[in-house]
């Protein structure tokens, strides 16, 4: 009886575990599906909406955190202006020198005419003359000033308007993201309870992987929605009302970034200067390494990496393996070869250098977004991604585990093949 029960129970952990592995197919129309939903209720179902190129990766699922989506800040705050103007500066006083102008040009004519000295009342005349144009001028400088203060009275009510409009709209978003997590979250099926769905800013002119170095300029002042899948499945199955679920839900409106903290910066810092042009053995970096800090996730890096650059009109240079002049064949080929060396050194560098790694929090990770370099036919992915959780890292520092186990923790998911 021992012996089939424990044979039933092997059969439901099989089935269990099967269950849990996600079918990327599905997953990718899943998040295809919420995406556009998501971009119809905060573009108020206006036909323009993001970029449909297959090479924007406006979402992404991460296993043991959820999915992130993406959502333009252009869209979310409407207007790029802001109340909190100077003050306008004291309009010079230009009447002075006008009035010094007309009488040096004066000075000069009276000095061309006769020497004879100038008679007493023609020098009273021009006296008077002088005093009644400085008046007229300061009159002038006055009306200016003034047309400018109303001016500049009527631009501040104008952008406090246009401020107001802004926050408005930016309410009315989140709203709307809010009503999208609970409306049509639970349609990205295969989501665990403990999962996540982050909505976050990103810049709608930004890919995911490709133009890596622009990310670090999205990283301020971001808006960002998350939900509990958990949360929101006791919401369609009538657990909680819709206020309660709201309750749950976290928004967070202004949150600056904080810089890496040191021993993430230097080893930030080790890779990028490892997959530097002058010391990597496979590809390089092209742009730089940002990074993206995201709680209760980890810590995601981008690597844009790159292999080759153009010789002449149809040749190749390939700078880390010292060819030049090779041929689209002799490059495509040398590309290919390097590529399983790339995969094994990057797992390698990772799990050596991220030893030095004390400030990660429990429960999150380190990731790795590469964009591997362009290689047509050449059976290659587009695109890799590595997991490192914080676990792997402890058990590695206190010795439970080794380097080679460690490795085999990386969670590796490639893309599309080239």
């Amino acid at each position: 009886m021992k012996k089939y029960s424990l044979i039933v129970a092997l059969c439901l952990f099989v089935a269990t575990t099967l269950a849990q592995e996600i079918d990327s197919q599905t997953m990718d129309k899943d998040l295809k599906v919420a995406q556009t939903v998501l971009n119809s209720l905060v573009n108020e179902n206006r036909s323009i909406h993001w970029s449909n190129d297959s090479r924007d990766k406006q979402t992404q699922y991460i296993e043991g955190y959820g999915v992130i989506l993406s959502l333009p800040k252009s869209n979310v705050f409407g207007f790029g202006f802001t109340s909190d103007m100077p003050p306008m500066p004291p309009m010079p006083d230009i009447s002075n020198a006008i009035a010094k102008s007309f009488e040096v040009i004066e000075d000069i004519q009276i000095d061309m005419e006769d020497e004879e000295e100038m008679e007493a009342e023609v020098r009273a005349e021009l006296e008077k003359e002088r005093a009644e144009r400085r008046k007229e001028l300061a009159v002038r400088q006055a009306e200016l000033e003034k047309r400018a203060a109303v001016a500049m009275e009527r631009a501040q009510v104008k952008i406090h308007q246009m401020d107001s409009m802004r926050e408005e709209k930016a309410v009315e978003n989140r709203e709307n993201i809010v009503d999208f997590l609970l409306d049509y979250g639970h349609l990205i099926s295969q989501l665990k309870d403990s999962d996540k769905i982050l909505v976050m800013e990103k810049g709608h002119d930004v890919r995911f992987y490709r133009d890596a170095g622009r990310v670090e300029k999205l990283k301020s002042n971001r808006l960002s929605v998350e939900a509990n899948v958990k949360d929101i499945r006791a919401f369609q199955a009538g657990k909680i009302d819709r206020k309660e679920a709201k309750s749950r839900i976290i928004v967070n409106t202004v949150k600056e970034e904080k810089p890496l903290a040191k021993d993430l910066t230097l080893f930030q810092t080790i890779i990028k200067r490892l997959y530097a042009r002058d010391l990597s053995e496979t590809y390089y970096i092209n742009g730089g390494m940002p990074a993206e800090q995201i709680e209760g996730l980890g810590v995601i890096f981008y690597m844009d990496m790159v292999s080759s650059t153009k010789s002449g009109s149809d040749g190749w240079n390939v700078p880390t393996q010292e060819q030049k002049n090779l041929s689209q064949e002799e490059r495509d080929e040398l590309i290919k070869d390097l590529y399983p060396k790339f995969e094994e050194d990057l797992r390698n560098n990772i799990v050596e250098y991220a030893q030095n790694v004390n400030s990660l929090p429990e429960g999150e990770q380190l990731i790795f977004k590469v964009s591997v370099t362009k290689c047509e036919g050449c059976g290659i992915p587009e695109t890799l991604e590595l997991q490192l959780k914080s676990t792997t890292l402890k058990d590695l520092k206190s010795g439970k585990i080794n380097e080679n186990q460690a490795k085999k923790e990386i969670k590796l998911s490639k893309g599309d093949m080239q």
